[in-house]
């Protein structure tokens, strides 16, 4: 119970920051408005309120990234391991020579010891009579 509080916790301090860095984006495009409207003489850039925005939506962005990422971790690593032992079956499969040593060592048992080994994948295959004649 203690630590789903806690993530709570983090979540709402997290949310609370990126709204408080939207809604802060929106005051100073008030005050930069009212600054604008007082002092009509005064040069201003026009950067300023469009820089905030910007700022504000990727602190949003990189807010609801980390949450996510955070919140789906489990199915994160999960994936990373599936990717990891795929990339290990693939570099077998690329390995020419290796593959070739067990192709030729699968032969060699069948040849010295009768063993046989068969992967049937299709439907309605009649195993007895496609074995050859021993």
């Amino acid at each position: 119970m203690k630590n789903g509080v806690t993530k709570a916790t983090g979540y709402v301090n997290a949310a609370s920051a990126a709204g408080s860095a939207i809604f802060g984006s929106f005051a100073g495009r008030k005050v930069a408005q009212a600054q604008m409207s007082s002092n009509d003489s005064a040069p201003t850039s026009s950067w300023g309120v469009p820089a905030a925005f910007t700022v504000g939506g990727v602190l949003l962005a990189a807010a609801a990234a980390a949450g996510g990422a955070y919140y789906k971790r489990d199915d994160l690593s999960q994936g990373y391991t599936w990717l990891m032992d795929h990339m290990k079956y693939a570099g077998n499969v690329w390995d020419e020579s290796g593959l070739r040593r067990r192709v030729d060592a699968l032969v060699d048992a069948h040849e010295r010891y009768g063993i046989l080994f068969l992967k049937c994948v299709l439907s309605g295959f009649d195993l007895e009579n496609s074995l050859p004649d021993r």
